[in-house]
């Protein structure tokens, strides 16, 4: 498949193209990351003959959560899992990894053992006072249910892509006529004058008459309609009203307690406080060594008497620093790894560190420590008893509702069946489908209902409702009459609209002949901005919000004008003049052009070549084939029958 993948690789720059207008290119690769199906059995999918294993998946997947845990300090929301599409990219992601390990090694860039290994004992996580601790290694392996020899081959293989992508960004070159391009549209600046026309500022120029309101309003009849309403009426069942009506016994209770026992467990919690000292992942041994000496003389401090607090609030680089350091209460799962690891096996009263995170180095205050564990029914008895009663008064409440609406439904009068169970019938009035006089599940339900009949009991709000519909009215058409004023509202409002448009297209039209900005809306009585100079980088706000004025740059300066809409109408924008970037910055910033030029080049051929490898690999999903099996099994079905 890559018998010819150098030739390949010298011959990609002849097949890429560049955007050069963004410059400040944000890039990273997750070729560390990955995976996603769920298939905890087995096999993922096929690349080639190769397995993609489930556990691989899963790692990839919890390196991604972990990324997004960091971010979102400590919480996963998962439906920004879901939105965000983390399980379909992590399966890309490890899919992509192993194709670039497969291409890797097919061109001869082995990853050698020592190599592995220094990039694995260089882990922060693993790592105490800047040097590999075994254990921390080992626990990592534990919590993500991985043998060595799968996380091993997961960083061999990034490794190898590592290597391909460092071959690939070898090829390419930045001539220094890109790079000249690049300064002028990036320092480029221009400067305009605008004018918005509102359309609510023209409506006084419209005039409209009863035909042409008769004529609009058949036209758009969909708009203007009566929707189908109802005419109900309520009995509320409260089933707070029926507690004093329950007495749980207690075998009830106990078999409460023993059906909602998580109720009633306390997890083990730690309440702390912390120094922090921040160090870069990237740092040098030696300052990383510096940093750690310091937290080792702030350690000795605190354990010699010194008030933690005080000394959180002097030396601490954390956001907690102002409070003392106080993190609160926290439970397993809340802290990075060795910072949980050290909390939790500590005692109140302790002080322990330093410890080694991605984010530097703690000491940490132990203020107490609790145990976790099931709390006896005879200490919850109250709290079991209360709940209980609130579910035995709800299921009193609904089994009453059900009995009424049952005994109305075979004939019996709905007002005498009330004031016999001292409740009374409230007139809720007309509703439609969007009214909120009353809960919607109600609301929908009075909506469902046929006219003179009794819904059984709708649940809203912790009552129980049944819901009488009286009469029902279906939808239609307001006559003109009706819907006049709102009629001529959309009509004054299309005909604005227009005319702003109009008006606009007049303006740039009068603008390529000579006439300025000023002296076009001055005849309008419009006000017209002139904001300062900008980049096509940083348009001024008002502007973008009212399109894309980035255009402007490619109209000349002398009598051009663009039209902008927006949803409050539309703006004229007139080019004053082009600002040309300072020749004598080119050479200060060619560096750092050359770089991001560089950068966008480099992703751009790993996303080339990636899609490049994907169309030439035989790739099958688990959930592809098994569709692929259960469509023959069914096609085979039909001949058979």
């Amino acid at each position: 498949m890559l018998t010819t993948m150098r030739e390949s690789i010298r011959s990609l720059q002849a097949i890429l193209w560049l955007v050069i207008a963004a410059f400040v290119v944000t890039i990273f690769y997750a070729w560390g990351k990955g995976g996603a199906a769920n298939n905890p059995t087995g096999i993922v999918a096929w690349i080639d003959g190769d397995q993609l294993l489930y556990n691989d998946y899963q790692m990839e997947l919890n390196n991604l959560l972990d990324s997004l845990r960091q971010a979102t300090n400590g919480e996963v929301d998962p439906k920004l899992v879901e939105q965000l599409g983390l399980k379909q990219r992590a399966l890309d992601n490890l899919i992509s990894r192993r194709l670039l390990a497969h291409a890797a090694a097919e061109m001869g860039l082995p990853v050698s053992n020592a190599e592995l290994l220094d990039t694995i004992q260089a882990i922060t996580e693993f790592q105490e006072g800047g040097q590999f601790q075994r254990r921390n290694y080992d626990a990592y392996l534990r919590r993500q249910r991985l043998a060595p020899e799968q996380f091993e081959t997961n960083r061999r293989e990034l490794l190898a892509g590592f290597h391909l992508a460092r071959l690939v960004r070898g090829t390419l070159t930045v001539s220094d006529t890109e790079v000249a391009e690049a300064y002028r549209l990036q320092g480029e600046q221009i400067k305009v004058a605008y004018c918005r026309i509102n359309p609510a500022q023209l409506a006084r120029q419209v005039q409209v008459d009863d035909a042409t309101l008769t004529a609009f309003h058949a036209a758009h009849a969909e708009r203007y309609m009566v929707p189908e309403q109802v005419k109900v009426a309520t009995l509320t069942f409260r089933p707070a009203d029926f507690e004093q009506e329950v007495t749980p016994s207690d075998g009830e209770l106990h078999e409460a307690y023993e059906t909602h026992l998580d109720r009633y467990e306390v997890p083990e919690g730690v309440r702390a406080r912390h120094i922090l000292l921040r160090v870069a992942q990237d740092a040098d041994p030696a300052k990383v060594k510096e940093v750690e000496n310091k937290a080792i003389e702030l350690l000795a401090k605190a354990q010699e008497g010194g008030d933690f607090a005080a000394l959180a609030k002097q030396y601490s680089e954390d956001s907690t620093a102002a409070q003392g350091g106080d993190l609160g209460e926290f439970h397993r799962g809340q802290m990075v790894p060795a910072f949980e690891e050290a909390a939790f096996a500590a005692q109140a009263g302790e002080i322990v560190g330093p410890v080694q995170t991605a984010f530097g180095f703690h000491l940490i205050q132990i203020e107490s420590h609790t145990e976790g564990g099931l709390r006896p029914l005879e200490e919850v008895r109250e709290a079991v008893r209360a709940e209980l009663v609130k579910e035995q008064a709800k299921a009193l409440a609904l089994a009453r509702g059900s009995a009424l609406q049952e005994a109305i439904s075979n004939g019996g009068d709905p007002n005498q069946l009330a004031n016999e169970a001292k409740l009374t019938w409230q007139d809720a009035g007309w509703l439609d489908a969007t009214s909120h006089a009353l809960p919607p599940p109600v609301v929908e339900a009075a909506m469902a209902n046929p006219a003179g009949t009794v819904t059984p009991p709708v649940e809203a709000d912790g009552l129980f409702y049944l819901v009488r519909t009286e009469e029902r009215s279906a939808a239609r058409p307001k006559s003109l009459e009706e819907a006049k004023e709102a009629v001529r509202t959309d009509l004054l409002a299309e005909r604005a609209t227009a005319l702003a448009s109009d008006t606009a297209r007049q303006w740039i039209e009068a603008i390529h002949g000579g006439k300025t900005l000023a002296e076009l809306a001055k005849g309008l009585g419009l006000m017209v901005v002139e904001p300062p100079p900008f980049t096509r980088g940083q348009p001024p706000a008002p502007l973008t919000a009212l399109g894309d004025v980035r255009k402007a740059f490619d109209l000349p300066q002398d009598r051009s004008a663009l039209l902008l809409d927006s949803p409050g109408g539309v703006a004229v924008v007139e080019v004053v003049k082009h600002i040309a970037p300072d020749p004598a910055g080119l050479e200060a910033a060619k560096a750092e052009l050359t770089n991001q030029l560089l950068t966008a080049k480099h992703q751009l051929a790993m996303e080339v070549l990636t899609a490049r490898l994907r169309d030439e690999a035989k790739f099958n999903s688990v959930e592809a084939l098994l569709a692929q099996i259960h469509a023959d099994i069914e096609k085979t079905r039909k001949i058979l029958s």
